[in-house]
């Protein structure tokens, strides 16, 4: 069981990693390169959807997988500066929204009212 367990895994990150840029996998493709019976392809990619690791739909009628995305099985530094480049992002838009806090324009009227609901727009326009 250990073996199978192991080997589905290496499966299941093999098909993460597969094809990278196409959007659809054909299950006889599956088969082929995992060497999987042909009944167990289906089983096989929804135990890969239900992981996460693939994000997609199975396509009975075409025997094949529609992806939309997949996890990246290497993280390398194409990786690293995508998250540097977001990091660096949200740094400059919360000391944006830090500065505007510690100038008065958002305060928190006086008696604990609450934040006007512009406020929490701009804070979510700020950060995303």
């Amino acid at each position: 069981a250990v073996v199978s367990t192991q080997s589905t895994g290496m499966r299941l990150l093999t098909t993460a990693s597969m094809d990278k840029d196409c959007t659809e996998i054909e299950f006889s493709h599956l088969v082929e390169k995992l060497n999987i019976a042909p009944e167990d392809v289906e089983p096989f990619v929804i135990d890969a959807i239900g992981s996460g690791l693939i994000k997609g739909k199975i396509n009975e009628a075409e025997a094949k997988i529609s992806i939309s995305s997949t996890i990246n099985r290497t993280f390398r530094e194409p990786q690293w500066l995508f998250i540097k480049e977001k990091l660096e992002m949200w740094q400059k838009k919360l000391v944006l929204i830090q500065d505007s806090m510690r100038k008065g324009q958002f305060a928190m009227p006086l008696g604990g009212g609450k934040y006007d609901c512009n406020y929490y727009l701009f804070l979510v326009y700020i950060l995303f």
